[in-house]
C-alpha cells in the first residue's frame, strides 16, 4: 500500500524545522496513504508569491508551507513573536485565509480529532489513522501549549489601521414571550444570535459550552465561518455580512471585519424538543396540530415553482431581530438567525440604478425600507433624480430582496432575475434592449453607460412584461 510523500529534509531559507514536526512527519511517512485524511505530501516549502503579490515578501520571510491540499491550498506555519509559538495557518486556493490553531501541537491535537475544519482531514474515512496520531502524540508526551489566539487573516494586513466603523444603531434585547417557552439550552443559544464575536458572553458560550474556538475575523474572501458541536446539536455561522441595516459590517483590520453571530441550526444531539416539535416521525399534520397553520410555504429549491416545504417563522427578540424558524420537507430542520434580507445586486453597477429608477416608478420598492431617503425616493418616482443617485445615497452594501415591496412571488421572479434562472436575466434582458459589448472581465455586458430616463424608458417595454403581475397592486 502506497505511503504519504514526506519531504522535511530541507526547509525554506531564514527558517527552521520544529523537531515535533520533524518527529510527526517521519511517523506520517510511514501511514498508509489515506487513512489520515486526503493529502500527498508532507513538505517544507516557500509559500508561492503568486498567493498574495503583496504580502509575499512577509510571508516568505515569517511562515512557510508543511502540507499540501489536493485542491491547491497549503497549510503553513507562522511566526507570531519570539514569546508564542509559531500558529497554523490555512492558504486557501481560492484566496481564503484563517488560522487553524495556534500552534503546532494545537493542530495536531485538532487533526487526531478530526476538528480541524479542514474536510480533506477530517474525512471520517480518517477515523482510524487518526486515533492512530491521537496514540502517538500521547506517546509522545505532547501537550498544547497556552497561546493567544492568532489572526492570520488580520496578521496579514499588517499594522496597517482599520477604516473608521460606521455608526452601528442602538439594539436593546425585547425577547419574546416564544423565547421564554424555549428550552434552557436553546434559549442559550439564541440569546447569542446577533452579537459580536468579541461579546464576552459569546466567547464563554463558544468556548465554555460548546469547547470551540470564536473565529476571530472574517474578510470578502470569507465573509462566514462555521463553527460545528456536532455533539451538543448545534452549528453557529459567524459573519459580517449579515443584510440588515441594523447589522453594518464592523472593520477590524482594512481586510477584515468583526462577524457577528449571524444564524444557528439547532439538531437533536441539543437533547431538547424546540417548542414541543419532536425531532423524528412527526408529519405535517402533526405540527400543525401542535403549531397551527404554517407561516407560509416555499419551494426545496430557488428554481421550483412549487411550493412543498411548509415552514413555521417566529419573532425571538424583537430589538435584536433575531427569529426561529421550523421547517419540514420529510425531516425537521430548526434554525435561529438574525433576519436579513438576500443580495440581488453585492456591487451595484449602471444596471443597478436603471433598474431602481424603473422600480421607483413602477411602485415595486417597499418605501418603509429607506427611511432616510424618504425624499430622493420621490425624487426618482417623480423622474427628478435618477435611480443610480438612490442606488449610491442609500444602498452602499447593494440592491436586496427586501428593498423590494413583500408581494406574493415577487422576490422569488427578482432573485431569479437577478442570478440568470429559469430562463430569466437582467443582463441577457439589458443586453437585447441596448445592444452588447465586451466587458471588462470577458463577458459581454449591455452598452449602458447610463441610467438616464431615456434609457429607462427603453427599457421599460421588456421589464414591463417581467414584472406585469406586480406593477400597480
Amino acid at each position: 500500500m502506497a505511503k504519504y510523500t514526506v519531504k522535511l529534509s530541507k526547509v525554506p531559507a531564514g527558517h527552521q524545522l520544529p523537531p515535533l514536526l520533524e518527529d510527526v512527519g517521519a511517523w506520517v511517512g510511514r501511514q498508509t496513504h489515506g487513512t489520515l485524511g486526503w493529502f500527498d505530501t508532507l513538505a517544507a516549502e516557500a509559500i508561492p508569491k503568486e498567493w498574495n503579490p503583496e504580502n509575499a515578501a512577509r510571508l516568505r520571510r515569517d511562515a512557510f508551507a508543511f502540507l499540501q491540499l489536493p485542491d491547491g491550498s497549503l497549510l503553513a506555519l507562522v511566526n507570531t513573536g519570539a514569546k508564542t509559538p509559531p500558529a497554523v495557518a490555512l492558504l486557501g486556493s481560492e484566496g481564503e485565509a484563517r488560522t487553524v490553531a495556534n500552534s503546532l501541537e494545537e493542530f495536531l491535537t485538532l487533526w487526531s480529532k478530526g476538528e480541524t475544519d479542514i474536510d480533506e482531514l477530517d474525512d471520517e474515512e480518517g477515523a482510524s489513522g487518526r486515533k492512530a496520531l491521537a496514540a502517538w502524540l500521547k506517546t509522545q508526551k505532547v501537550k498544547v501549549p497556552k497561546a493567544k489566539d492568532f489572526d492570520f487573516a488580520a496578521w496579514l494586513d499588517g499594522d496597517a489601521a482599520a477604516p473608521p466603523a460606521p455608526a452601528a444603531p442602538v439594539r436593546k434585547n425585547a425577547p419574546t414571550a416564544v423565547m421564554k417557552k424555549l428550552g434552557p439550552k436553546t434559549r442559550a443559544l439564541a440569546s447569542i444570535l446577533g452579537k459580536r464575536a468579541d461579546a464576552p458572553e459569546v466567547i464563554a458560550y463558544v468556548t465554555g459550552v460548546l469547547g470551540k474556538k470564536v473565529p476571530p475575523s472574517t474578510s470578502e474572501n470569507n465573509d462566514s465561518v462555521n463553527v460545528e458541536a456536532p455533539k451538543h446539536g448545534v452549528e453557529l455561522v459567524f459573519s459580517h455580512d449579515i443584510l440588515n441595516d441594523a447589522y453594518p459590517p464592523i472593520p477590524k483590520t482594512p481586510k477584515t471585519f468583526i462577524p457577528y453571530v449571524a444564524s444557528a441550526w439547532v439538531r437533536s444531539k441539543i437533547e431538547e424538543t424546540v417548542l414541543g416539535v419532536p425531532w423524528k416521525g412527526a408529519s405535517e399534520a402533526e405540527l400543525t396540530k401542535l403549531l397551527g397553520a404554517p407561516t407560509g410555504r416555499r419551494s426545496s429549491f430557488a428554481d421550483e415553482d412549487e411550493l412543498t416545504v411548509a415552514y413555521w417563522t417566529y419573532a425571538l427578540d424583537t430589538g435584536a431581530q433575531v427569529e426561529l424558524e421550523i421547517e419540514f420537507d420529510d425531516v425537521i430542520t430548526v434554525t435561529l438567525g438574525v433576519k436579513g434580507g438576500g443580495a440581488l445586486m453585492r456591487y451595484p453597477d449602471v444596471t443597478t440604478g436603471l433598474f431602481v429608477g424603473y422600480a421607483a416608478t413602477r411602485g415595486l420598492l417597499d418605501t418603509s425600507r429607506f427611511p432616510a431617503h424618504r425624499e430622493l425616493l420621490a425624487a426618482v418616482a417623480a423622474r427628478k433624480a435618477k435611480g443610480s443617485e438612490l442606488v449610491k445615497q442609500a444602498l452602499p452594501r447593494g440592491l436586496w430582496d427586501d428593498h423590494l415591496r413583500d408581494a406574493p412571488g415577487l422576490g422569488t421572479m427578482a432573485w431569479r432575475w437577478f442570478h440568470n434562472m429559469n430562463g430569466l436575466w437582467i443582463t441577457a434582458d439589458l443586453k437585447k434592449t441596448f445592444g452588447k459589448r465586451a466587458g471588462r472581465f470577458g463577458h459581454d455586458e449591455p452598452k449602458l453607460d447610463d441610467d438616464t430616463w431615456d434609457a429607462v424608458d427603453k427599457a421599460a417595454a421588456l421589464l414591463d412584461k417581467r414584472f406585469a403581475a406586480w406593477i400597480g397592486k
